[in-house]
This record gives C-alpha cells, sequence and structure tokens, in this order.
C-alpha cells in the first residue's frame, strides 16, 4: 500500500465514524474523537519530522557543504582547513 491510499483509507474511516457519532452514547463519541484527534495528531507529526529532515538534507546539499567540512566546523570549532602551508 502506498502512502495515499493509507490516508485515503484513514479519511474514509473518519468520515463513516462521523457519520454515526450522533447514534453513539455521549462518553463512547467522547472517546472516539479523543482517539481519533490522537491518531490524526500522530501522523501528522511524523509526517512533519520526516519533511524536517528532508529540508534540512536538501539545504545542506544545496549549499554544497561535505560531511568533512561540516564535521570539523563542529568538532574544531574553526573555519575550512589552511591549505597555505
Amino acid at each position: 500500500m502506498d502512502l495515499s491510499t493509507i490516508v485515503q483509507s484513514l479519511i474514509d474511516w473518519v468520515t463513516s465514524i462521523g457519520q454515526r457519532v450522533n447514534e453513539l452514547p455521549g462518553t463512547v463519541a467522547f472517546g472516539l474523537g479523543l482517539f481519533t484527534w490522537f491518531a490524526v495528531e500522530q501522523v501528522l507529526q511524523r509526517l512533519m519530522n520526516g519533511l524536517r529532515w528532508a529540508i534540512i538534507i536538501g539545504v545542506v546539499v544545496a549549499l554544497g557543504l561535505s560531511v568533512p567540512y561540516l564535521l570539523s566546523l563542529m568538532l574544531e570549532g574553526g573555519g575550512p582547513p589552511d591549505v597555505s602551508q
């Protein structure tokens, strides 16, 4: 299953529950709404975390920074290596 199929299945499930929620007791409807909100929030959080890493990696690649140069900046605290010697 691809991502669009999973998302569409979840949307259909939430919609079908929304159509029947008037028939449920209040406590059950509240619990179901709370669970649905939590599930949707978790899915969105995971998608945004993946998107955040994709953006960070894309920026690093677009700037043309290499991993050794970034490590030297972080670990040594200096600038580019001195090649004049």
